[in-house]
């Protein structure tokens, strides 16, 4: 029996309900799909940026050097390449500035900002997990979740940002400044919030994935559901292919959840807890139909292991 929601687990949820009976129900549970290069990227990038922010602002740490934080969360078997590409989107991030504004938005914060580390809660009677990038309370109050998103590295096509950014800029590798290059989202409307600049949308206008996972985080780490005071941050990170190395953006998004978004967001998780707990998987079924259907994909899973 799963013990605690994930964003990632209610993602599949609802996106893949088969795929989520298989990863958490299974009576025999397939192992886990190994570490690709695409997601090794984002990993290899998260070691090299808090290993510099934590030396930055309190000094060597050997739990968070460089080498340690790379070997936690990147498997063996990729960790040179990612080692390499980690690098390239560190130095890119680094060159475009934003490193250096969340440098001194951090050094602003009323208590040391934390990283790196696993929280868990219950919300609505249900138990929840989350494993936020960085958390910080800015001196003027506001409540800050930050998480870094590296897309389309390896991708044969170029991938955007996602709307409603306040700012994208490009990396140093760009032979000709790309069309919106230090502008905001034409959709982007600023505001001003408890200290911060932030967009006047609110973060499931950019991205719903993205506010369902920040919002857990916020909880997580003591915001009440519904608060107006978190304030969620996404540095997202993507790619055009070239070659050697990609050509890369930064962009910056900085909004908050709707209360009605996250009251929503309680339900949705309660609907998928209910179901765990009864054993009534495929709701779109009937009972019977449903546990015949586990059933099969009990007999899935077990082949999987072959």
């Amino acid at each position: 029996m799963i013990s605690h929601i994930s964003p990632t687990a209610l993602s599949k949820w609802e996106n893949d309900r088969e795929d989520f009976y298989i990863s958490y129900l299974a009576k025999v549970r397939p192992p886990s799909v190994p570490q690709t290069q695409a997601m090794a990227v984002g990993s290899a990038f998260d070691a090299y940026v808090k290993s510099s922010l934590h030396r930055d602002l309190f000094g060597d740490d050997p739990k968070y050097s460089l080498d340690a934080l790379l070997t936690a969360q990147v498997d063996k078997s990729v960790l040179d390449w990612a080692h390499t590409a980690g690098r390239h989107v560190f130095n890119c991030y680094k060159f475009t500035g934003a490193y250096d504004e969340l440098l001194v938005e951090l050094g602003q914060a009323g208590e040391p900002p934390q990283f790196e580390f696993t929280l868990t809660g219950t919300v609505g009677g249900v138990p929840l997990t989350g494993k936020p990038d960085c958390r910080y309370i800015h001196q003027s109050g506001a409540h800050v979740i930050l998480d870094w998103k590296v897309n389309g590295y390896c991708s044969q096509r170029t991938t955007s940002p996602k709307k409603l950014y306040a700012i994208v800029r490009d990396g140093q590798d760009m032979l000709r400044p790309s069309r919106n290059d230090g502008r905001p989202h034409k959709g982007y409307k600023p505001k001003f919030f408890k200290g911060l600049t932030i967009g006047s949308h609110y973060l499931e206008d950019a991205n719903k994935e993205w506010a369902d996972q920040l919002a857990i985080y916020g909880w997580m780490a003591g915001e009440e559901p519904g608060s107006a005071d978190l304030v969620a941050r996404i540095d997202q990170i993507t790619a055009k292919p070239a070659y050697p190395l990609p050509l890369l953006r930064v962009a910056n998004h900085k909004a908050r959840i709707s209360i009605g978004w996250q009251n929503t967001l309680i339900r949705r998780l309660q609907d998928c807890w209910d179901a765990i707990q009864t054993g009534y998987i495929f709701t779109d079924m009937t009972e019977e139909e449903s546990r015949e259907r586990c059933e099969v994909l009990d007999m899935v899973a077990e082949d999987m292991l072959c």
